[in-house]
């Protein structure tokens, strides 16, 4: 075989096992609880109730945040939570995590969710929640 036919073969050879790698690795659907990002298992559904001022820490009583950026729902929506950032505890240990949530419509909103981290988990990446306006508004 010439040098020229080798190479190709070679590179062949590297992509497909390359994309085998890949299709093996790939994780599949399981029946394992969702974790967050600090490896805690969620419930298998949550509902955040959504403020334009800051609430109390999320707690027994169920998920609170404050709306940041972004529009918020008129009505109650299920979102996709983007983002869990800014989780470090503040002097009295509840964590004002900053998340982003992307709404059915494509729009993103940005959110604090206060909570104590040893007994509510953040909102999780990729983890589909219940938005819920608090009455206030």
């Amino acid at each position: 075989m010439t040098k020229p036919r080798l190479l190709i073969a070679a590179v062949i050879g590297i992509l497909v096992l390359g994309g085998s790698a890949f299709a093996l690795g790939r994780t599949t659907q399981t029946n394992e609880p969702a974790v967050d990002p600090h490896g805690t298992a969620l419930p298998a559904e949550r509902q955040v109730q959504l403020s334009l001022v800051m609430p109390s820490p999320s707690d027994f009583d169920g998920l609170h945040a404050k709306l940041i950026g972004g529009t918020m729902p008129a009505a109650a929506m299920e979102a996709t939570v983007l983002t869990d950032e800014q989780c470090e505890p503040d002097g009295q240990g509840i964590s004002h995590c900053l998340n982003r949530l992307r709404l059915p419509d494509g729009s993103e909103i940005a959110v604090r969710h206060p909570h104590n981290m040893d007994g509510v988990p953040c909102l999780a990446p990729g983890e589909n929640v219940r938005l819920v306006p608090a009455l206030e508004q």
